[in-house]
């Protein structure tokens, strides 16, 4: 009896240290909303996952419905594809239809520099003479949770930089953010605490 329970125990052991056999994508670097997948932005890695969760994930076998779609949702370098992150070209047209515009801010109107690709902001006119490209209902508000796809920011370099380079995703009103940012006369805010991530 001893010796059949230290065969089972050791048979459980072999399983559990045993190399897991199931592969499943993960991101190689951060990838931002937006932003269509290429084949070196992701890689196959061998873990055990609970069923529940095989399910909601990208597995070997999904190299297709990976590369070529769009990332709906901020994913970390390292993180699993969860299938809700990404979506097909097509069916992500008409939900973040939009431009992309980048724009070149001083420090303070880029939040000194806590943005990262991903966020989402709030663009807002700071020159009462371009009120009138902002929403009649919102005064000041000129794009309203635009996606950060990227920050050029050359601070961390060793290089003095005033300037920030801000590439936003916006759903319509692009030439008035780009009026409003040429005149020096925009800034970014967001609610501090928000997930750095981009909401749904």
């Amino acid at each position: 009896m001893c010796g059949a329970a230290a065969l089972g125990l050791w048979w459980a052991f072999e399983q559990s240290a045993a190399a897991p056999e199931t592969s499943y994508v993960v991101a190689r670097t951060r990838l931002a909303p937006g932003r269509v997948i290429e084949p070196a932005d992701v890689a196959l890695v061998s873990i055990r996952l609970p069923a529940e969760i095989e399910a909601t994930v990208f597995g070997e076998g999904d190299g297709n419905d990976v590369v070529g779609s769009v990332v709906l949702e901020a994913i970390h370098a390292g993180e699993l594809l969860a299938r809700g992150d990404v979506g097909s070209r097509r069916s992500t047209a008409a939900r973040d239809a939009g431009y992309a515009v980048a724009v070149e801010l001083d420090r303070p109107g880029a939040l000194n520099g806590l943005i990262a690709a991903g966020d989402r902001v709030d663009a807002v006119v700071t020159d009462r003479s371009l009120a009138a490209t902002a929403g009649p209902q919102a005064p000041g508000l000129v794009a309203a949770g635009a996606i950060v796809l990227d920050v050029d920011d050359l601070a961390g370099t060793g290089q003095p930089s005033d300037t920030i380079t801000v590439t936003l995703q916006v759903r319509d009103r692009a030439a008035a953010v780009a009026l409003a940012a040429g005149a020096d006369a925009i800034t970014l805010i967001r609610p501090w605490g928000a997930s750095a991530q981009a909401a749904p």
